[in-house]
């Protein structure tokens, strides 16, 4: 029952990251790409989870969704 439970999660987090990483590349607004590259990051951090490695999956959140998307989103401010 817990491994069928696993299944469905991982296939949900990965279509949800999958789709999310279609929407950073087709999307023309850069901050809704932005957003979107948000999504892919706790989408992998949720895979991670599962994965039973809780230690990446809050590095994933804190550094990638933290740090440099803020980073990409001034960036992108700026230059507008």
């Amino acid at each position: 029952m817990e491994s069928t439970i696993k299944i469905i999660l991982f296939y949900g987090f990965a279509s949800a990251a999958v789709i999310s990483a279609m929407f950073v590349i087709i999307k023309k607004n850069p901050v809704t790409s932005g957003i979107n590259l948000v999504v892919t990051f706790f989408s992998i951090s949720g895979i991670y989870v599962i994965l039973n490695s809780p230690f990446i999956a809050i590095m994933q959140v804190l550094v990638y969704a933290g740090a440099i998307m803020v980073l990409i989103l001034f960036v992108i401010m700026l230059l507008n």
